[in-house]
């Protein structure tokens, strides 16, 4: 074996090695403390990934795929939403407001209330940061389930370079948006027994305008999550489209 060859090799292991995610608090204008992780590729690269968890999960969900994305040169941050995971106090968690609704209507009255008036401040927040740590607004965007609204939503005011659509279930309205943006190439993952979920990751395929925009489906019912245990080769996926459409 050639010195050039071991050297790479070495560089290669050494990147391998000392790739972990960076706890970040991000300060919001109303002083609240949202937490996420930010994984370096450790290499000088433009590109990043905005992680946007389902609503029944938190950021970590995304450990796996974020070290996948710095093997390959990708930098990443994955936030907890304001209410979840670590992104709580007394006030907003999810957890407390459940423990102390009367009713299933309170609860979902709390909820909606955070997520209409917090989330989208919240997640820009998080966008704008993760471009000052990449240094470039070379940016897309993958939202699980009710991270796929978010993911459009912000994409109104940035647009992505691409985006992953993982079991993205969305309203008539959010697919209008998304036609807005459908030159944007889109990875979209879904599974036929996820029924409302496949229907409008379907019709966001059929509307896409970008050549490169993609399907994949799966048997059963997985949604989100799950299927990176379903298929193992899941997040390899999304890592090269990444690497392709970025």
């Amino acid at each position: 074996m050639n010195r050039r060859l071991v050297l790479i090799n070495i560089i290669l292991l050494f990147f391998t090695v000392n790739i972990s995610a960076e706890k970040i608090i991000i300060k919001t204008a109303d002083k609240f403390d949202l937490i996420a992780d930010y994984t370096s590729a450790n290499i000088n690269s433009s590109k990043g990934v905005l992680m946007l968890h389902q609503c029944n999960a938190d950021r970590t969900m995304y450990k796996g795929l974020a070290k996948n994305l710095a093997k390959n040169g990708i930098h990443s941050l994955a936030l907890d939403y304001r209410g979840y995971g670590e992104s709580v106090n007394d006030e907003y968690s999810l957890k407390k407001i459940r423990e102390s609704a009367t009713n299933e209507k309170e609860y979902w009255t709390k909820v909606d209330f955070i997520v209409e008036k917090f989330w989208q401040s919240d997640i820009q927040a998080a966008y704008t940061l993760l471009v000052e740590k990449v240094g470039s607004d070379n940016i897309s965007f993958i939202g699980a389930s009710c991270g796929g609204t978010q993911s459009i939503l912000l994409a109104n005011n940035y647009k992505p370079k691409s985006f992953i659509f993982f079991s993205a279930g969305m309203k008539d309205k959010t697919i209008k948006n998304f036609q807005k943006l459908s030159d944007v190439p889109a990875l979209i993952v879904a599974s036929v027994g996820d029924k409302y979920t496949y229907q409008s990751s379907n019709t966001i395929f059929l509307g896409a305008k970008n050549p490169n925009s993609r399907l994949i489906s799966y048997k059963g019912k997985g949604h989100g999550k799950p299927l990176f245990e379903h298929d193992n080769n899941l997040e390899n996926s999304m890592v090269e489209w990444f690497k392709v459409n970025q």
